[in-house]
């Protein structure tokens, strides 16, 4: 008996060994398991923080990207490549060894293409990002894009025409067609256009179109408030009436089609012709019709009053809005409230363009007197009088900054700035503007009045330009010509004949001259007014346009293309993502 329990003792040992044995097993594979989960852990955690820097790379690059577009809508790809070819970065984890390097690269076309390197532990951990931006530069345009902007209002009357030409081409007889537009910017600013004065382009106001006279305009007309057509015969629209307000419709053919958000009145003598688009509705309107019976307000026998007319204005978006400044826009600027009026933003910034002014003097030329300008200095060719106090100086006129570094032939050393007080010239006195055989641009800054008085001549010869800056008032009279050997602009970049002006009233710039006269008025803040019998070769911007008499504007489509500093219109350039890849590094451009 006692030989058997000890046979049985043996064996309870050994099966609890080999138990023990098993259990040993069990917990160094699991310990072995959770040792190997901990390390696959760990470098997953690595690998996600390395993606996670690449990412980061891709997002604070285009971040830095889009706020430079935003600071500077004139900024090419050329520009962005130089100045964030490369970017570095760190993340926020301890230890100071997460990171991310981006290579920022234009791979085709309009293409951004950031590719970035995200990696920890001294790269241990790596992870390669990359991702595509359409870069959408900004649609600059020159502040003179119009033949006439009146940014407060525009007034036309008398028999003075609105139409255009390109310099570029040939003469006005050559080139002229029908892109003088006109149109107005700020808040609800009306264009009411009377008389006999045909409009060969399109009207856009911000706030109402009144046609008045008898005179087509021969485009659109497109207002934010209303547009309202006088009684009459004949041809008054040659295009289409687009309102995101009424429309009142008295007399007279509308070649195309009507468009409006709010109510639509037609009274007998008015038709809508809809010639140019027959396919589409003759008129849609968001409001209340108000029409006639008859066959000439219906449409394939259908009446305007039909439903089929009729839109939910909340629903859709039949006429865009025309283009005003919105002060609640991200981009409004509290120091130039009338930006879209003025995107050089000059009455703000003259002080720095007139420089100091302790030292200028009234400049004038009486009768009989002629004057030159040269290069070094300027001299009278028939007078004993030396206007000593001339002299050309280096003087850095901030609108003209792109103008030097875009066309590399105009610089400081062919910018000839002259400053004076009052400017006048009087009876049959002349002046010759000339920059020499190689040319270049002359620049007065004049800060008072600007007069022209008398049978007066200013001339400027081939290949000079004359950029006139002016605090006070700028009078042309009667008698007052300013002759230019060349329209357009020069090959240093600059318009050939350009005024600036910064005068806050009433008829800052007064044209009323016979002669014709080629020029680019820029005065935002004053009422520019052109009467008498000379027409205006160039453009026109102003608070207010007043324009009576013979006189008419020619729109150089020339003066589109002028590049004219960071005052450029028009919206920011965009950055548009595409998509994101990974890539082995190995197919990575080099970092």
């Amino acid at each position: 008996m006692s030989f058997i329990n000890h046979k049985q003792h043996g064996f309870t040992l050994i099966k609890v060994m080999l138990l023990s044995t098993m259990a040993s097993v069990v917990v160094f594979g699991a310990l072995q398991e959770a040792i190997v989960q901990e390390r696959l852990t760990g470098n997953f955690q690595k690998d996600l923080n390395a993606r996670l820097l690449a990412e980061k790379g891709v997002f604070d690059s285009a971040t830095a990207i889009k706020e430079a577009i935003k600071k500077d809508s004139s900024l090419t790809m050329e520009d962005l490549l130089t100045q964030f070819g490369t970017q570095t970065g760190v993340g926020g984890l301890k230890g100071g060894d997460a990171q991310y390097n981006a290579l920022i690269t234009n791979p085709e076309d309009s293409i951004v293409e950031i590719s970035s390197h995200g990696f920890r532990y001294h790269e241990d951990a790596n992870s390669y990002l990359v991702a595509q931006f359409d870069y959408i530069p900004a649609e600059n345009e020159s502040p003179f894009a119009n033949a006439v902007t009146g940014c407060k209002g525009v007034n036309l009357s008398g028999s003075g025409s609105v139409d255009s030409y390109d310099s570029s081409q040939g003469t006005y007889e050559q080139t002229k067609t029908n892109n003088g537009d006109v149109n107005t910017v700020i808040g609800d600013s009306d264009v009411v256009i009377n008389g006999h004065s045909p409009i060969k382009g399109d009207v856009k106001a911000s706030g109402i179109v009144y046609l008045k006279g008898s005179s087509p305009v021969i485009g659109n007309v497109q207002s934010n408030t209303g547009v309202d057509i006088s009684s009459g015969g004949g041809l008054r629209v040659e295009g289409n009436v687009l309102s995101r307000g009424f429309v009142t419709h008295r007399g007279g053919s509308i070649s195309g089609y009507v468009r409006a958000h709010g109510d639509v009145t037609m009274n007998w003598g008015s038709d809508i012709l809809n010639s140019i688009t027959p396919t589409e509705l003759d008129i849609r309107y968001g409001g209340t019709g108000t029409f006639q019976t008859g066959s000439a307000f219906e449409q394939n026998g259908v009446h305007y009053s039909d439903e089929i007319y009729q839109f939910d204005p909340t629903q859709e978006t039949v006429v865009e809005p025309v283009k005003v400044y919105d002060p609640t826009s991200p981009d409004y600027d509290p120091d130039n409230p009338d930006k879209e009026c003025d995107p050089l933003a000059l009455p703000l910034n003259m002080p720095n363009v007139m420089g100091d002014t302790s030292t200028y003097l009234d400049f004038s030329v009486g009768p009989q007197e002629e004057y030159t300008f040269t290069p070094q200095r300027g001299y009278f060719t028939k007078s004993a009088t030396d206007k000593g106090f001339w002299s050309s100086k280096v003087h850095d006129i901030y609108i003209f900054d792109v103008t030097r570094q875009s066309h590399g032939y105009s610089d400081v050393d062919n910018e000839y700035v002259f400053g004076m007080k009052n400017f006048s010239l009087g009876s049959n006195g002349k002046i010759v503007v000339d920059a020499g055989n190689n040319g270049g641009d002359v620049i007065w800054l004049v800060d008072g009045d600007f007069t022209l008085s008398g049978n007066t001549s200013i001339t400027i010869t081939k290949d000079t330009t004359l950029t006139v800056f002016v605090t006070g008032k700028a009078k042309f009279g009667a008698s007052a010509k300013v002759i230019t050997e060349q329209e357009g602009v020069a090959k240093t970049g600059h318009m050939v004949f350009s005024m600036y002006s910064s005068f806050v009233g009433a008829d800052g710039i007064i044209v009323n001259g016979a002669a014709d006269m080629y020029a680019s008025i820029y005065a935002p803040l004053t009422s520019i007014k052109l009467s008498g019998s000379g027409q205006l070769y160039g453009s026109v911007r102003g608070a207010v346009i007043n324009s009576s008499g013979g006189s008419g504007v020619h729109f150089d489509e020339a003066l589109k293309h002028v590049k004219i500093g960071a005052g450029q219109t028009g919206g920011e350039g965009k950055l548009e993502f595409k998509g994101w890849f990974y890539r082995h590094p190995a197919a990575l451009p080099n970092q």
